[in-house]
């Protein structure tokens, strides 16, 4: 278990101890914080027949069907991209009658707020009276877009986000070389999306990155040629020019005023470079240069 979802979990268990933990949890933070390996080792708890002090024990037939990833009372539903009201309805079915185990059943519903209208209103029902001794878990990372009548059939659960401190020391014990802290700050609330991005294979490295806009304020480097060299990784490149220029206003109070209108320009550049037929390239050229202009 992550450090930072560590009292989240053991409120959870105790409540589950105690018989007082609700039937229909709704998971909600920010992506790349843990939420799925939290949310699955909270299933197994659940469905565990000999848990102690909140742990599952790992040694029931429960455990042992859980590991092996076929338990016949663990569901999930997922989907690349919406949840449609077959996926919804076939997990129902499911969750239909007594559990087969005669324990307890559950169904994780990841991404819940890629539920299409239909089937969100198809899970109604089954929030509202499931069959016993079942639990629906329901994770999201934008609770904003679920229906109010999906999230008022649910307790939600506020997952924590860890400090700047719990993700270095935790960082520390995962990757064996030193990392930027600019670079900590700029994913400090996503552990885990920090980690991923360190362990691909960047066509431009953050320290490159800084490097770049370095030269870019000196005029030491052409604003056309940062940003094709920048191409491979344009919409990543916009957001971290974000974090860059919040970090200049507190460098430089003098250039607030351009520096916050240089971020919001790069909050619309995000939106363009979503849309087809956009030139990615010309947009971020555009804001390269704006930037360039700053210290002239």
């Amino acid at each position: 278990m992550y450090p930072w979802l560590q009292n989240t979990y053991h409120q959870l268990a105790t409540r589950k101890q105690e018989n007082k933990l609700h039937h229909a949890l709704l998971l909600q933070g920010p992506a790349g914080i843990g939420k799925t390996a939290f949310v699955k080792q909270l299933a197994t708890l659940l469905l565990c027949a000999k848990s102690v002090d909140g742990q599952s024990c790992g040694q029931c037939q429960s455990c042992l069907l859980q590991k092996a990833g076929n338990h016949p009372d663990y569901h999930e539903v997922m989907s690349e991209k919406q949840i449609g009201v077959d996926l919804i309805r076939d997990a129902i079915k499911k969750l239909s009658g007594s559990a087969q185990l005669s324990g307890a059943k559950v169904l994780i519903i990841h991404a819940a707020h890629s539920m299409t209208e239909s089937s969100a209103n198809a899970l109604l029902k089954t929030l509202e009276e499931p069959t016993a001794n079942t639990y629906l878990l329901l994770v999201t990372n934008k609770a904003e877009r679920l229906l109010p009548t999906i999230i008022s059939r649910c307790e939600r659960i506020a997952m924590p986000v860890p400090s700047f401190a719990q993700t270095s020391a935790w960082l520390i014990k995962q990757w064996p070389e030193p990392v930027d802290e600019e670079f900590i700050h700029l994913y400090a609330n996503s552990p885990l999306s920090l980690l991923n991005e360190l362990q691909q294979e960047q066509s431009v490295p953050y320290v490159d990155f800084k490097q770049g806009l370095e030269g870019l304020m000196t005029q030491q480097i052409n604003p056309s040629k940062l940003a094709n060299d920048w191409q491979t990784q344009v919409e990543k490149l916009l957001k971290w020019l974000q974090f860059w220029l919040h970090l200049q206003v507190k460098k430089s109070p003098k250039l607030s005023p351009q520096l916050w209108q240089l971020h919001q320009e790069a909050i619309q550049a995000v939106k363009r470079v979503r849309n087809p037929g956009v030139n990615k390239v010309l947009v971020l050229n555009q804001l390269l240069t704006d930037i360039s202009l700053l210290r002239k």
